[in-house]
């Protein structure tokens, strides 16, 4: 995550670089909502004194509250797809990519804690009108997962093998980072599992 210092001192920036601005709220506002966990509680003057800046500051890059917590949302999910497009992209075998997939996800979870808590772990309910915001991301595992079902000549839903993943990769990462005292298997270990449980690796009859 862009480091955000709480609420300290903040000089103009120069001309040329308003988007500066725009960028440390929308990072204040993910601090703010990863701490909290509850929209309620992340009110635009506390997104502001984040930042350094008053709240009128706000309103030159934002409408209103919400417009400012939807884009800070959204930016949140723009990394995440970024991340794991890059991975899922670094290979042309479905499988591999899967893995590598798997492993851009567990590094972003660990790498990015803030943002990751504010996509998956709190109670924010900032959905567009027919489409959440997260939805793009999840089909993306769809189609990955159905890739590999195909080469595999697997009649299973992709849909709900990808909810079986995602149920399963969240369920590794919420544990093993929020409960790092306990002494868990490494997460090579548990991705290596979930390949075989869920039966997403590579067949003979598949290959040929």
């Amino acid at each position: 995550m862009r480091n955000v210092t709480a609420e300290r001192p903040r000089t103009r920036n120069p001309r040329g670089e308003g988007d500066r601005l725009r960028i440390e709220l929308l990072d204040a506002a993910t601090d703010l909502m990863a701490e909290h966990g509850d929209i309620a509680k992340v009110s635009l003057r506390a997104i502001a004194a984040r930042a350094g800046v008053s709240p009128t500051a706000v309103y030159r890059h934002f409408d209103d509250h919400e417009s400012l917590l939807r884009a800070a949302v959204d930016d949140c999910w723009e990394q995440f797809e970024t991340v794991l497009a890059e991975a899922a992209l670094s290979s042309d075998d479905p499988f591999e990519s899967f893995r590598r997939s798997g492993d851009a996800y567990v590094r972003f979870a660990t790498e990015r804690p803030g943002q990751y808590y504010v996509l998956f772990s709190n109670r924010i309910d900032l959905a567009y009108e027919g489409r959440n915001v997260g939805d793009s991301a999840f089909d993306h595992l769809v189609a990955l997962v159905g890739a590999m079902l195909e080469a595999n000549g697997d009649r299973r839903d992709p849909r709900f093998v990808a909810v079986q993943v995602h149920t399963w990769i969240h369920g590794i990462v919420d544990l093993t980072c929020r409960h790092d005292e306990f002494d868990w298997p490494s997460t090579d270990e548990l991705l290596d599992e979930l390949v075989v449980r869920l039966s997403l690796a590579p067949t003979a009859s598949g290959a040929g």
